[in-house]
This record gives C-alpha cells, sequence and structure tokens, in this order.
C-alpha cells in the first residue's frame, strides 16, 4: 500500500474539526445552513492553514445528499467522492498554470452546462492571484452573475495582488496563522494514533518549527518519523538535523559575556563539527537573546517557562535590557550581511568575538539624543547669561550719553598714600545750579592741590525730592552711586575723612 501523507491522511473533513479557524468555520456553517450562499467565496491566508480544505468543505456542505449543509454526512457518494478527488462536479483549477484568458473562457463554456450528479457545479482556483489581468477582467462579469447551479471558490496567498473589483464581488474570509498550542496537540494526537513514542520537548520543537503552518508541522513530523523510529525525543531531532541546543547556546552566550575568546572559538567550532549550519547558529543566538529580553521585561511565556534553567542568574544580571536590544540589533545586521561573506564560519566567529565588547556599543538612536540633551544645556546656559535689552527713546540716550561723558571727566583718582590726608571743601551749590547738580558726580577732585570738594548730599536730596525727576534721571542717579562704590568712597570711608579734617 502507497504512504499516505499525514497532511493528507488528517485533513479535516467537516468544519468542526478544521482548528484554529473558527470565525470562518462559524460563518460559512451558517451560511449553508440558513441557504444564504454567494456566489463566489474568497479564501485568503499564510500556506498550510487550511484555504484548500475549506474550500473542499464548502463544495462537500452543498452537494451533500443532506444539504446545503453546515455537517456533511461524508457518506454519500458526493461526499465520498470530493474526499477522494474524483467528483467531476467539483472541478479544482491550479491558477498559477493556468493564468492565460483562453482559460477562462473555457470556464465560460462549461458553465451552461447543469452538473452531471450534484447539486452544483464548484470551480476551486487556488493561487487565483497568479491569473493575468485580461483573466481577471474576463471572470468579472461570469463571478457576479453566474448560473444558480455555479459557484466559484477562489483561495490565495496574496490578497494585496487580487483586483478590488474581484474581491468586492466576493465573500471574504482570511485564514489566520495556527496557535502552536493547537499545532503541539494535533501532532501529539497523531502520535498517540500511530503508536509512537514522543517526549514533550521533541513535540513543541516540532509545533513551534511549523511557525502556524499545520501542514508544514505535518510534513517536518513525516521526516522525523523516517529517521527517529517508534520513538521521538528531542536529542534525536538535534543530533539528526544538525540542531544547536539551547544548553549549548547559553553556554555560548556565556562565554560571548565574559570576554572568554577562547571558549568562543572552542564552543563555536564544537557546533560547526556536529552539522549545525551557520545560519541556525546565529538564528539560535537570536533568539536566545529574545527570551532575556522577554525575562528582563517580565514577561514569561510557556516555553520559556519551562527552559528557564537555561537562563542562568549570572546572564540576566550581567546585560540590561539596552544591552540586549544593541545585541540583537548588530545580530540581524550582521544576519543580513552573512549571505555576502567569504567565508561564513571565520565571519561569525569575528561576529562573536567582537559581540563581547557589547558594553563599548552606542546606538544611532542613543547617541542622537545625547547630542540633543548637550544643545538644550548649552541654550539655556547662554540665556541666562544674556542681559535683556531695554528699549529707550532717542531723548533718553542722548541724555544718558552727556551723563556718561560728564562722567569721565570727572572720575576720582584711587587714594593710595597713606601719609596724605585729603582736605575736605564744602562747596555751596546755588540754587539755580541744583537740577544740574542732581546727574553730575558727587564727588569732584581737585589735582593743583590734592583737595576733594565734596557736594552737599542733603541739598541735592532735597531737591531731588522737591523736583518731580524722570524715571531717566533716577536712573542716572543710581548711576552715579554706582561710580561712587567704584572708587571705594563709601559712606565708612568718609566718616573717618570727616572726623581728621576740618571745614574751610
Amino acid at each position: 500500500m502507497a504512504h499516505t501523507a499525514t497532511a493528507t491522511e488528517y485533513r479535516p473533513q467537516n468544519f468542526s474539526s478544521l482548528v484554529g479557524q473558527d470565525f470562518v468555520s462559524t460563518a460559512i456553517k451558517n451560511s449553508l445552513n440558513s441557504h444564504k450562499i454567494a456566489n463566489a467565496f474568497l479564501l485568503s491566508g499564510p500556506r498550510g492553514v487550511g484555504k484548500t480544505t475549506t474550500a473542499r468543505l464548502i463544495a462537500k456542505g452543498l452537494n451533500c445528499i443532506h444539504g446545503p449543509t453546515g455537517e456533511p454526512c461524508n457518506e454519500c457518494p458526493q461526499c465520498i467522492s470530493i474526499k477522494e478527488g474524483t467528483n467531476s462536479d467539483v472541478i479544482e483549477i491550479d491558477g498559477a498554470s493556468n493564468t492565460s484568458i483562453n482559460n477562462i473562457k473555457t470556464i465560460q463554456e462549461e458553465i451552461q452546462y447543469l452538473p452531471a450528479a450534484a447539486k452544483y457545479k464548484i470551480y476551486i482556483i487556488d493561487e487565483v492571484h497568479m491569473l493575468s489581468k485580461s483573466a481577471f477582467n474576463a471572470l468579472l462579469k461570469t463571478i457576479e452573475e453566474p448560473p444558480e447551479h455555479v459557484v466559484f471558490i477562489f483561495a490565495t496567498t496574496e490578497l494585496n495582488e487580487v483586483p478590488a473589483t474581484i474581491k468586492s464581488r466576493c465573500q471574504q474570509f482570511n485564514l489566520r496563522l495556527i496557535p502552536t498550542s493547537i499545532i503541539e496537540n494535533n501532532i501529539k494526537r497523531i502520535l498517540t494514533d500511530k503508536n509512537i513514542a514522543f517526549d514533550d520537548d521533541g513535540v513543541k520543537w516540532i509545533a513551534k518549527e511549523g511557525k502556524g503552518s499545520l501542514r508544514d508541522a505535518y510534513t517536518l513530523l513525516d521526516q522525523i518519523i523516517s529517521f527517529c523510529g517508534n520513538e521521538i525525543t528531542l536529542e534525536k531531532i538535534q543530533s539528526k538535523l544538525g540542531l544547536a541546543g539551547k544548553e549549548q547556546i547559553s553556554q555560548l552566550v556565556s562565554s560571548i559575556l565574559n570576554e572568554q575568546i577562547m571558549d568562543i572559538h572552542i564552543k563555536l567550532e564544537t557546533l560547526i563539527s556536529s552539522g549545525c549550519r551557520i545560519e541556525q547558529i546565529l538564528a539560535d543566538i537570536i533568539s536566545f537573546f529574545r527570551d532575556l529580553l522577554l525575562l528582563k521585561s517580565q514577561i514569561s511565556s510557556g516555553d520559556i517557562k519551562s527552559n528557564s534553567n537555561y537562563y542562568s542568574p549570572e546572564i540576566l544580571e550581567k546585560l540590561s535590557i539596552y544591552d540586549i536590544e544593541n545585541i540583537m540589533e548588530l545580530s540581524f545586521q550582521f544576519y543580513e550581511k552573512l549571505k555576502y561573506s567569504i567565508n561564513q564560519e571565520i565571519e561569525l566567529e569575528f561576529f562573536l568575538v567582537k559581540l563581547s565588547k557589547y558594553k563599548d556599543f552606542i546606538r544611532p538612536g542613543t547617541l542622537l539624543k545625547q547630542i540633543k540633551m548637550l544643545q538644550t544645556s548649552f541654550l539655556e546656559k547662554k540665556k541666562l547669561t544674556e542681559v535683556p535689552k531695554v528699549e529707550i527713546s532717542k531723548t533718553e540716550q542722548t541724555t544718558i550719553n552727556k551723563v556718561q561723558e560728564k562722567s569721565s571727566d570727572n572720575k576720582v583718582n584711587n587714594i593710595t598714600s597713606e601719609n596724605t590726608v585729603p582736605v575736605i571743601k564744602e562747596e555751596v551749590i546755588p540754587n539755580e545750579d541744583l537740577s544740574q547738580s542732581k546727574i553730575e558726580n558727587v564727588i569732584k577732585p581737585d589735582k593743583k592741590n590734592n583737595e576733594v570738594s565734596v557736594s552737599i548730599k542733603s541739598e541735592i536730596k532735597k531737591e531731588i525730592d522737591s523736583t518731580n525727576s524722570s524715571p531717566v534721571e533716577n536712573e542716572i542717579i543710581s548711576e552715579k552711586k554706582e561710580t561712587v562704590s567704584d572708587y571705594e568712597i563709601n559712606k565708612k570711608n568718609l566718616k573717618e575723612i570727616f572726623s581728621c579734617t576740618e571745614y574751610r
């Protein structure tokens, strides 16, 4: 008896056994049970998730002797012939090899005839996105208003390549990737039926490698059964397929983090000599750091929990989230360049040695942030040191300039001699000049006899209080007071001078 592939042998024969596509199966079952049947169905999704299986189940539901029904009996001649692929009224067409408009014209001619034995003539066109533009245009009128006994079912992995005019005439159903846990349960059920012993780690690895495709997982299972015999274990799978285990990857990562270059060389050589491919080793390293990132972020899946002994506390303590992100980013970049490498083994070894200096790597985004922070701090300091500009009128500016000119002419010489005591001379200022005196220097030096004449401050103050001085004049007076302070003639010095001299 010829061998039957597991994917074919265990193909779902009713909607209840279509795993991982609950929404699709429920919607189609309700449509069949209510006899509300569309002219055309469009099934899309990744490979191996059940598009062709769903199309055959729709055909069964329509042509079953109890149909249209959401629960085909699988016992009538129609159901059995559809399962075996011998039903003359269910025509499966490969869209990749029948792309021309002539193929569509043939279909248009055939649909005019009634089905031979079934209720409906059903056309299942797989990979429909491969049809030419003219073929799609020829289908428009056909699928919009087909004969009552004709139903079209399209399946595609590239929904974006199907014209919008076709989509709008079909009922669309998007099939999703199947969760790993569902694939794992199906594999266990099949192995139990075949009386093959297995361990959980081996089955989990097969389900994970399926990457959401049940057909891919079944195909891999057939391969593993062929060389593992009646017992499937993870060790056998790794040794036969040349895979690196988590324990070996964990030891290699530990050597990288500890900068043990000799250990990196030895462990990498051991993996390669055991049959591990360079790309697979790098992929396993990236997967290991991804698990570390989830653990550092306090996110733990079932797979990580079951292998928690491989993620040692020493590794987790050494690495921060930023370090792991850096390492993963560099690893992805290296993976892209690896296919152009002259010698992949040497380049991988060099990369792992370089990776041991992970603390020295700075990501471009982090560097830009640091530059922006420096710019911001520099601008803030510059703002603090800048003196705000005060807008003044031309009249006020002229007055200030005159005062500055007189101030430069009346600067007081510093009193440096200890033996020479200046003689204070009181100067009487006429009343008519009092207004002018408030904008002149309080201190007037006499260069000939080294005498200092002091204006009577009290009278100046009275005059200032008695007159309505402008804000500019008040500002000038304050500047004059600062000038006195600049020449170190404060109140204390004046008292000392008055105490040791007489008025003349």
